[in-house]
């Protein structure tokens, strides 16, 4: 039974954790909007950032790099919070 509950709820984390990548990517997008001196910059990852894009001078295209620490850190930091959540909401459901 709680087996059961743990597969639910790291499916419901993996839907948060991508809910919050796209979310973080989309706050990185909208910053640069609006001002035609910047150049638009994708930075995924909260709390940790675990993927940054960065430009170089006289480079015309972006530069990116990838974080694994900090992709793991968040997935177990999204994924502890979301079965938390969810044995909680469970659990006073059953009484």
């Amino acid at each position: 039974m709680i087996l059961k509950k743990i597969i639910i709820g790291t499916i419901y984390s993996v839907i948060a954790f991508c809910v919050v990548s796209y979310v973080s990517v989309m706050t990185s997008l909208f910053s640069t909007i609006g001002e035609p001196s910047h150049r638009p910059i994708a930075n995924i990852g909260f709390p940790y950032k675990y993927y940054y894009q960065f430009w170089l001078s006289g480079n015309p295209g972006p530069n990116c790099g990838w974080r694994l620490g900090n992709f793991i850190l968040d997935f177990i930091i999204i994924w502890t919070l979301t079965i938390i959540v969810y044995l909680f909401i469970n659990l006073k459901k059953t009484n």
